[in-house]
C-alpha cells in the first residue's frame, strides 16, 4: 500500500505517449491535438490559441530575445504564446500543465532540442532543464518529475545545432567489432525509425547479418529465416567505454504481412543517426545542466498498466473495504468512550454516596 501511494504521487505528473503507426514518431496527446516528440527541435509548436507573449518579457525566467515585435513577440514565422494545456496522466487523471510555444498551422511539435533555455529559444516550463522520456515499442511516457536509477551515462556535445551529438566509438556483435566509428559524427534522434549508417558501415552490417539469412531487397534488410535467433547489438561510447545494448526486439520490425525487417538503413548525409531502435525500452534522462544522457533499462511499454490495475482494485475493492472498517472503528470507538464514561459516572456516584454516608455518621 505504501509503495502504491508513493508511486501514485509521482505518477500524477507522468504522461503517456504513443507511436504514430504511419510516421513511427511518438506523440503526446492533449485536449485539442497531439505533439510529436522531437529531439531535433529547440522550440515547441502548437496550433492552440493561447495568450500572446509581449516583447521584452520573461514569463518563465530570462528575458526572451524575439525575432521581431508586433509589439508581441515573434520567433521565426510564428507568435510566441503561453497557455495552460489539459493532459491526461498515466493514472487516467486530468492534469493542467503550462506550455510556452510558437504558433503554427503545420505539424505540432514538442521541442526537446539541446539548445532549449537560451534567450533565442526559451525554455518550455513543461520540460525544464532535466526531463525524462521512456520509449517502448509503440508506447511510453514523458515526465520532468521522475527518479531514474540510471545504469549508463553518456556525454553529449554542446553545439550551435539543435541535435544531440555523442561520441559513438564501436558497434559490436557477439564480442566482434563490426563497425568502428571513432571520430565520426553521431546524433541521437527520436523520430527516425532506423539506425542510419554511412554506406561503408551499412555494408558491414549487411555482411554480418547475411549469416542469419538477412538480405537486402529494395533498400530494405529482410529476415528470410525467422526461426533463427538474432543477437544483441552493443554500442560502445567514448565515455570510459560505456556500453548500451540493443536487443533484437528493438531492431526487428514486423510488417503487416508478417515480413520481418532489420531497422538499419543508409544515411543520406554520411553520418550516424541513433534512431528509435536504439532508444527502445530505455528510460532516458536528458540533463542540460550536466550535458549528459542518463539511461536505464526500463519497461516503457506497459510499466504503468499494473498501477492502473492497482488503482481499479483500490477504488473498487480496497477503498470501500477501508471505509467500512473505518465506520466500524468509529462506532466501536464511540461505544468504548461511552462505556468508559459510564464507568466513570458510576465511580463518581459511588464516591459521592460514600462521602455522604461518612458525613452523616460524623453528625
Amino acid at each position: 500500500m505504501i509503495i502504491f501511494l508513493i508511486t501514485s504521487v509521482f505518477a500524477s505528473h507522468i504522461y503517456p505517449i504513443a507511436q504514430n503507426p504511419k510516421t513511427f514518431a511518438f506523440q503526446l496527446a492533449y485536449q485539442q491535438g497531439s505533439l510529436t516528440l522531437d529531439l531535433n527541435s529547440q522550440l515547441t509548436f502548437m496550433k492552440l490559441k493561447g495568450e500572446e507573449v509581449k516583447c521584452n518579457s520573461s514569463p518563465f525566467g530570462d528575458e526572451i530575445e524575439c525575432s521581431s515585435c508586433t509589439p508581441n513577440c515573434v520567433i521565426g514565422d510564428g507568435n510566441l504564446m503561453q497557455s495552460d494545456v489539459n493532459l491526461t496522466n498515466v493514472l487516467q487523471e486530468d492534469q493542467t500543465e503550462q506550455m510556452l510555444y510558437v504558433s503554427t498551422d503545420q505539424e505540432e511539435i514538442l521541442g526537446l532540442g539541446q539548445q532549449r533555455g537560451s534567450s533565442k529559444t526559451p525554455q518550455n516550463p513543461f520540460l525544464s532543464n532535466i526531463f525524462h522520456v521512456c520509449l517502448g515499442y509503440d508506447k511510453g511516457f514523458i515526465s520532468k518529475e521522475f527518479k531514474n536509477p540510471y545504469k549508463y551515462q553518456i556525454n553529449y556535445k554542446s553545439n550551435s545545432s539543435s541535435k544531440y551529438q555523442v561520441d559513438l566509438k564501436l558497434i559490436k556483435i557477439q564480442n566482434q567489432t563490426i563497425v568502428n566509428l571513432t571520430g565520426k559524427v553521431t546524433y541521437v534522434d527520436s523520430r527516425d525509425p532506423y539506425i542510419l549508417l554511412p554506406e561503408e558501415n551499412y555494408q558491414k552490417i549487411i555482411t554480418y547479418f547475411s549469416k542469419f539469412q538477412v538480405v537486402e531487397e529494395s533498400h530494405t534488410l529482410i529476415v528470410k529465416n525467422q526461426s533463427l535467433t538474432l543477437p544483441d547489438i552493443e554500442f560502445i561510447f567514448d565515455d570510459d567505454d560505456e556500453k548500451i545494448i540493443m536487443e533484437p526486439e528493438a531492431y526487428i520490425l514486423k510488417l503487416s504481412n508478417d515480413t520481418q525487417i532489420l531497422r538499419f538503413n543508409r544515411s543520406k548525409l554520411n553520418r550516424t543517426e541513433l534512431g528509435l531502435p536504439f532508444l527502445a525500452q530505455k528510460l532516458m534522462t536528458i540533463d542540460q545542466n550536466t550535458e549528459k544522457f542518463y539511461f536505464s533499462d526500463f519497461n516503457c511499454q506497459d510499466q504503468f498498466q499494473q498501477i492502473q490495475l492497482e488503482i481499479g482494485y483500490f477504488k473498487q475493492i480496497l477503498l470501500p473495504t477501508l471505509l467500512i472498517c473505518l465506520v466500524f472503528y468509529c462506532i466501536l470507538t464511540q461505544k468504548a468512550k461511552a462505556y468508559k464514561q459510564s464507568k466513570a459516572n458510576e465511580s463518581y456516584e459511588l464516591t459521592k454516596l460514600k462521602q455522604e454516608i461518612e458525613d452523616e455518621e460524623e453528625i
